[in-house]
Parts: structure tokens; sequence; C-alpha cells
């Protein structure tokens, strides 16, 4: 005989054929346990790769501000004339030749890659070295606003070919004196190469502007007088490059023309 005795609506019990049954609630808290452990996989996932963008693009302005506030930046390393890694030498012409065939794209590329092998101190990139002959058409002193915030800046013109200029980034410069005059000649010899390239900004026509700093330090060309500086603590990303695109650079042609007046006044 079976009976069967109904409690309250919700179970049954049942007397002579087994024992008690209930009916179980247990699927829904497993289904947000699901959601929950996915959410935080795909939370780690994420994690993972943004780090690894970070530490692989320091060039970044975002990855650079992270990896500043985390001291997770090497301190930039001052070389010595003797110790400066080894790279490749290109004169105003070669350098012309060089990138004047890039797409914006390809400079951009490239323009990430001087940084970020500047940042890491060329652990596994060579430096890009700047030789030859150049004039001052410009200088001024760094500011908070620039990539450096303290030294000078110096505005150069090739003199072999006007399509290439060179700025010179002096860090940490605390010379309140101007170190050239408008018009002189800098001769950056291949047998001492240390001004390395940071950035190759495109101009109007088939102009090109580099931009490079010295990597010991010191003075990069036996004319200029022994110069003292610093490498930067920090470097701020969001500046606009080239950093000398507000110093007028026609006061050098102005000089010159006005010495070969006085040179045919002379002669007459």
């Amino acid at each position: 005989m079976h009976v069967r005795f109904l409690s309250d609506g919700s179970e049954y019990r049942s007397y002579g054929g087994g024992s008690f049954s209930k009916k179980k609630d247990g699927g829904g808290s497993i289904f947000w346990w699901a959601i929950l452990i996915t959410l935080l996989m795909g939370a780690a996932t994420f994690c993972w790769f943004f780090s690894i963008m970070v530490f692989a693009h320091p060039e970044k302005p975002f990855n650079y501000k992270v990896l500043a506030k985390f001291n997770k930046l090497e301190p930039l390393r001052p070389w010595s004339t003797f110790s400066v890694p080894n790279g490749k030498k290109l004169g105003a012409r070669d350098l012309l030749s060089e990138f004047y065939p890039y797409s914006r794209e390809q400079l951009a590329v490239k323009n990430d890659l001087l940084k970020r092998s500047y940042i890491r101190n060329y652990k596994h990139e060579h430096p890009l070295y700047i030789t030859g002959s150049y004039k001052v058409v410009g200088q001024r002193a760094l500011g908070s606003e620039d990539v450096v915030t303290s030294g000078w800046v110096i505005r150069v013109r090739s003199a072999d070919i006007e399509d290439v200029d060179l700025e010179i980034v002096l860090p940490g410069s605390v010379s309140k004196e101007e170190p050239f005059s408008v018009g002189d000649k800098v001769v950056i010899e291949s047998s001492r190469p240390q001004l390395a390239a940071l950035h190759v900004q495109r101009l109007d026509g088939e102009r090109i502007c580099v931009t490079a700093v010295p990597l010991a330090y010191t003075s990069f060309t036996a004319s200029a007088p022994e110069m003292k500086m610093s490498p930067p603590e920090k470097l701020n990303m969001d500046a606009f490059w080239p950093i000398t695109r507000d110093i007028p650079i026609m006061a050098a042609d102005a000089a010159e023309e006005s010495t070969d007046l006085k040179g045919v006044a002379v002669k007459s």
C-alpha cells in the first residue's frame, strides 16, 4: 500500500514507498557563478595584454606616464664619447634620401622606434647618428611644455643642402647664456658620433627636420666650447615635435646677407 500526503503544496511526503523527496533549487546560483568567473578571466586576460603593451611601447604618452608613475622606467644612461653604442651614421644628404620615400605611416612607425630605443638606452636597437656641417639659425631655452623641460635647443641648417634642418637638444644645460650665436658653423664629425636622432619631421615641400640629442651629454663638436649637460629625469611625451617650431629661422640668412653686403661695400 502506497500513501502520499500533500503538506503545503511544495513538498510531498511518501510513506511505504521510500524516503522523503523535496524540490531542489540551485541552478540559478551556478549560472551567476559561471558569469562571475568568466568576467574575472576576461579581466585577467585584459590586464595581462595591457601590461605587455605598456612595457613594449614606452614611447606612447599614456604608457610612459603609467611607467613613470610606478617607477618602472630605467634612468637614461649618460654615455661617454668612447662608450656610445655603435650605430648608423648619416649626413644631411643621406638623411634626405633615407626618409624622403617614407609615407606618413612609415615615418610614424620609425619615430616610435627612435624614441623607444632612446628610452630603453639602446638595449635592443642601434642609434641613428647625425653627422655633417650645419649653420645655426635659431635657439631658445627649453621649458615645461617641451619634450625635455630644461636646457637649450639649437636649430641648425645643413651647409650642404638647405632641405635638411637639425634641432639639437642640450638637456640639463644650466647656462643662462646662449650656447651658440646665430650664423655659427657646427661641424659634427663622423669620427666621434654621439648625436642620436629622436624624431624626423617632414616639413613643407621636400624639407625635413631631425631632432637629435648628444648621448654623452657633452660637447658634440670640436668647434664648440665644453658643455655641461645631464640626462633628463623624465620626458614630456605629450609635447609637440619638432621642438623649435616657434623659433624664427631666417635670422642666420639675414646675418649672412648683411655680412656679404658689408664685404661688397668695402671692396667698392
